[in-house]
């Protein structure tokens, strides 16, 4: 069973300023740690609609594509273990502020950069600094969010990330329609610098004031690992298989749409927009699911669900009908989100919450790297629909997996 820890530990809550309650600066918390989410994923999402047509105008496509993308997932899948162990030890709040921060200086450098090369270094560089935050972010929310809340809580955070997903890519596709390249790059700047600011200035440190680790408590990396070590290794091929799945058909998709199906960056924007707000949506309305039925059936039919964004790619040819394809599979992403990180989170030692986030962000990169790697080699013999049936096939594994591996076990109460 998940083990239960207590709502409130000493120097995990952190202390509210006079005339606030713990409660209000949890919220006040969380809802910077929404927005902090929002900004990184407003910038991951404008590579979408923009930077396709961006290479596109240098003579480059798909194999340019899918290196930005690998790129961007191998620095992430190489350090966001050592950045979850840096939270636990250094604490959560310079990890958030190390990932904002970078976020802004990335998104400058898009504006200088000339070069398919140049996108490639600056999306790499990126993704080194920004795998900062997520852990630290999902260890602030097992600080201060009982077992009980995880689900919940962890869904209106990662609506943040979903927010992004739908701002990245339909401001992106609208404003570089109208304005050109440089518009959504330096307004996501200038949001970042105002978010780390915010940061800096609002988010306290949420980890224990003692000594992270006392001495008799530390361990070894694997003997560190939650347990069951084999749920635990299944739950990280399921986020592989998820993040694998659509990073194999990002680079396909976006040509396809827009040289066989002759879809506007509006209307891909759109398309990746709709997949989002119902994944904001749902997120923040069934984030708390998993918290009353337990983990595993959320996920089983939200994966699914996620299956029809791959079905519509190979059988849809109207753009109001990949609205609808994306609208369910949206929804179904967002019942399986919540419940895997809290998931995470109920089976993770106190002492080693954002080392396993961390990990876990590593075995999702390394789906986002041999995603576009293999999208790339297999583009070159296989048409688009081949691509797309492919990730379907591996998300219907994936909720086999989850059928036969997953407990149903709800989070304890106080």
């Amino acid at each position: 069973m998940y083990t239960h820890e207590p709502e409130q530990q000493a120097g995990i809550t952190p202390e509210a300023p006079p005339g606030q309650t713990n409660s209000q600066r949890t919220l006040h918390i969380l809802i910077l740690l929404t927005a902090s989410m929002t900004l990184l994923m407003t910038g991951h999402g404008i590579v979408l609609p923009i930077f396709g047509k961006r290479l596109g105008e240098m003579g480059a496509g798909v194999t340019e594509l899918g290196f930005m993308t690998m790129g961007f997932s191998l620095a992430q899948f190489l350090i966001s273990p050592l950045m979850g162990k840096w939270a636990d030890s250094l604490g959560r709040r310079p990890l958030i502020l190390l990932g904002l921060a970078g976020f802004a200086f990335s998104n400058i450098a898009f504006l200088l950069a000339q070069s398919p090369l140049a996108f490639i270094i600056i999306r790499t560089i990126e993704g080194f600094i920004s795998a900062a935050l997520l852990p630290a972010s999902m260890g602030v929310i097992a600080d201060i969010v009982p077992e009980h809340q995880r689900a919940r809580w962890t869904g209106l955070v990662m609506g943040g990330y979903t927010a992004g997903f739908i701002l990245g890519p339909l401001l992106g596709g609208v404003i570089f329609d109208h304005w050109g390249y440089a518009a959504p790059f330096a307004i996501s700047a200038g949001l970042a610098f105002l978010a780390t600011l915010t940061a800096l200035v609002l988010v306290p440190e949420t980890r224990q004031n003692e000594k992270q680790v006392p001495m008799q408590r530390k361990q070894g990396f694997f003997a560190s690992l939650p347990n069951p070590l084999f749920l635990f290794i299944c739950m990280l091929l399921m986020d592989f298989t998820i993040v694998f799945g659509f990073a194999f058909i990002e680079p396909q998709m976006t040509f396809y749409l827009y040289d066989q199906m002759h879809f506007s960056s509006t209307e891909f924007g759109a398309i990746v927009g709709t997949y989002g707000l119902a994944m904001l949506i749902g997120q923040m309305a069934l984030g708390s699911v998993s918290d009353k039925i337990g983990r595993k059936w959320p996920v089983v039919f939200g994966l699914l669900f996620d299956c029809v964004l791959y079905l519509g790619l190979i059988l849809l040819h109207n753009v109001y009908l990949m609205f609808a394809a994306s609208l369910i599979a949206g929804l179904g992403a967002s019942l399986v989100s919540p419940a895997l990180s809290a998931a995470y989170l109920d089976m993770a030692d106190e002492d080693h919450r954002a080392q396993t986030m961390g990990v876990r962000s590593s075995i999702t990169a390394l789906g986002g790297v041999l995603g576009p790697l293999l999208s790339t080699i297999l583009s070159k013999v296989v048409g688009a629909h081949a691509i797309f049936a492919i990730a379907c096939g591996l998300t219907l594994f994936n909720s086999l997996l989850a059928l036969l591996t997953l407990r149903n076990t709800r989070p304890s109460r106080t």
